[in-house]
């Protein structure tokens, strides 16, 4: 059961986390001080350091909070109004994706441009990685199964789907306008799904 006391420290440790989130998009990593986080946050600097050992720790925690706030949504995303079409999933899921980036563009056009995002962070990251990986071949092996996909490697199929949304996301955080999410979801699920090439017309 959750105590009284539980909550107030999730509450405050959420309200850290969103502040680092808006002084992070606004000032970048590396000008971003506790006492900015502390100030956006309303609360007194040593209230930050009852919750978090560091800045690093409040960046670190933040990344991490964001990361299973999007996740959480892909689920909701990918469960959607219930069994269909691995195409339709699929869109759902990256729109999904893409919106989510969309809504918290400062804070991670800066954290990629920073060098932040390093293969050190990433595999520190392994484990919800791991999970967005394992929430694709759920959805790739759904679709398999009604005969819909032909027969690959799920895994190796996951990762490319990720991969090329990750391309597509650092394209869209530093475009001044860019396309609505569903658009891009549309136009990224369309292209692993059917291909690149021309359909050939019999005559």
């Amino acid at each position: 059961m959750t105590t009284k006391k539980q909550v107030v420290e999730e509450f405050r440790c959420r309200a850290i986390r969103d502040a680092a989130l808006r002084v992070v998009g606004r000032k970048g990593l590396e000008k971003a001080t506790v006492d900015d986080i502390a100030r956006e946050a309303g609360v007194a600097k040593g209230t930050l350091y009852l919750y978090f050992r560091s800045r690093d720790e409040i960046i670190e925690k933040t990344i991490g909070a964001a990361v299973d706030d999007l996740l959480a949504r892909l689920k909701r995303a990918a469960d959607g109004p219930g069994p269909g079409p691995f195409a339709e999933a699929l869109e759902r899921v990256l729109a999904a994706q893409f919106a989510y980036f969309d809504e918290n563009r400062d804070f991670f056009r800066l954290y990629f441009a920073s060098g932040e995002y390093s293969e050190d962070r990433r595999l520190r990251q392994s484990r919800r990685y791991r999970l967005h990986i394992d929430q694709l071949v759920g959805l790739i092996e759904s679709g398999r199964r009604r005969g819909e996909l032909k027969s690959l490697d799920s895994e190796r199929a996951a990762i490319a789907i990720a991969g090329a949304a990750r391309d597509l996301i650092l394209r869209r955080i530093h475009e001044k306008e860019p396309p609505p999410p569903e658009s891009d979801a549309r136009f990224l699920s369309e292209v692993l799904c059917s291909g690149l090439a021309a359909r050939r017309v019999e005559g």
